[in-house]
């Protein structure tokens, strides 16, 4: 432009005015520019190169085509194995909800034995000097942590095992029948069935002095209502009229403590 400038200072004020009014000498002379050549040689490289680039594209448009149909191909192959593994997975989940605890445990133990023997094999080729102290402490610590993981998940595993949800022999599954009352009267409902007959030993040497005559242990009715079979009936002291049909239950006696019988429900 600096050129451009100095063409032009030379230029009269008439001669500037004929070269406004005379467009293509105007046109000719910017055209004669050094920047507008520079101009138009960038512009035809840059078409040349894009020219290029578009021929190598056009040459690898059947390398990317083919590559395309590769991976469609890829994709549907990939839901076929994404189905499958939907289904195995359903089935593999059904089966392991069915194995028992046992299964897994002795699954368990054997590859917490394994472990252990490969522990054992380590260091017995630490000692003969076939491994490196190195490589022998990372390795013998990553196992004995494996080793120690597992045998704790064993120990778990065993305690619920044996204390699984099981419910023991012998119990009711249903709710306990209820206390029915001996002729009609609240104070003489059965809380617990008769217990055996007591041994010499469990009789206390010293009994507790009471208002009223009392058995050792006063024979209660049975759940259903009946005395048991071969048992005496229960009858009331004559010398408190206002005494329940069923003596009370004793006071706490000095001496061992009562055993309670299995099958037997205390209150």
């Amino acid at each position: 432009m600096s050129s451009f400038g100095g063409d032009f200072s030379t230029y009269t004020l008439m001669q500037l005015n004929d070269l406004l009014e005379d467009e293509d000498k105007l046109s000719k002379i910017v055209e004669e520019m050094q920047e507008v050549r520079e101009v138009q040689q960038s512009k035809q490289m840059t078409l040349a190169s894009n020219r290029s680039l578009a021929e190598q594209n056009l040459l690898l448009q059947p390398r990317l085509d083919c590559q395309k149909n590769e991976l469609i191909k890829r994709y549907c192959c990939l839901q076929e194995l994404f189905e499958a593994y939907q289904l195995r997975r359903s089935t593999l989940d059904q089966k392991s909800g069915i194995n028992s605890l046992d299964t897994l445990l002795a699954l368990l133990q054997a590859e917490g034995a394994k472990v252990e023997e490969e522990t054992e094999n380590m260091a017995d080729s630490f000692l003969e000097g076939d491994v490196s102290l190195d490589t022998f402490v990372d390795e013998y610590q990553k196992q004995r942590k494996l080793a120690h993981l597992r045998r704790v998940k064993i120990d778990k595993l065993q305690e619920m095992v044996l204390k699984g949800p099981r419910l023991p022999r012998g119990l009711p599954q249903g709710p306990l029948p209820e206390a029915q009352p001996l002729d009609g009267s609240p104070a003489a409902q059965c809380r617990r069935l008769p217990p055996p007959a007591p041994s010499p030993g469990t009789v206390p040497s010293d009994p507790v002095a009471l208002p009223y005559p009392a058995t050792p242990y006063p024979p209660i009715p049975p759940r259903v209502g009946l005395p048991p079979p071969g048992a005496p009936p229960i009858t009331c002291p004559p010398s408190m009229p206002f005494m329940p049909q069923c003596p009370p239950a004793l006071p706490p006696r000095p001496g061992p403590p009562f055993t309670p019988q299995p099958g037997f429900i205390l209150q």
